[in-house]
C-alpha cells in the first residue's frame, strides 16, 4: 500500500502570516501611493496655470500686434495681406 502524502504543515506564525495580509505593509503602500498622486496633481496645476498664462500673455501680445499693424497700415496707404 503506497504511503498517502500529508499536506505540508506550517508552523503557527507561518499560518497566520500567510492567510492574513499584513496591513501595515498595505498602509504604508497605499499612503505612498496618495502622496504620489498629490504631488502629481500639485505638478499638473502648477503646469496648467503656466500654460494658461503663456497663452494669455501670447494672446494679449497678437493682439497689440494687430493693432499696431493696423494702424500703421491704415496711416501710410501701404497693402494688408491678406488671410
Amino acid at each position: 500500500m503506497p504511503e498517502e502524502s500529508s499536506p505540508t504543515k506550517t508552523s503557527p506564525e507561518e499560518s497566520s502570516f500567510l492567510s492574513q495580509p499584513n496591513s501595515d505593509a498595505q498602509g504604508q503602500l497605499t499612503a505612498a501611493v496618495d502622496e504620489l498622486l498629490d504631488q502629481l496633481q500639485g505638478k499638473f496645476d502648477n503646469v496648467s496655470k503656466e500654460v494658461f498664462g503663456k497663452l494669455d500673455d501670447m494672446t494679449r501680445r497678437l493682439d497689440e500686434l494687430e493693432a499696431s499693424l493696423s494702424a500703421s497700415g491704415n496711416g501710410d496707404g501701404a497693402a494688408t495681406p491678406t488671410k
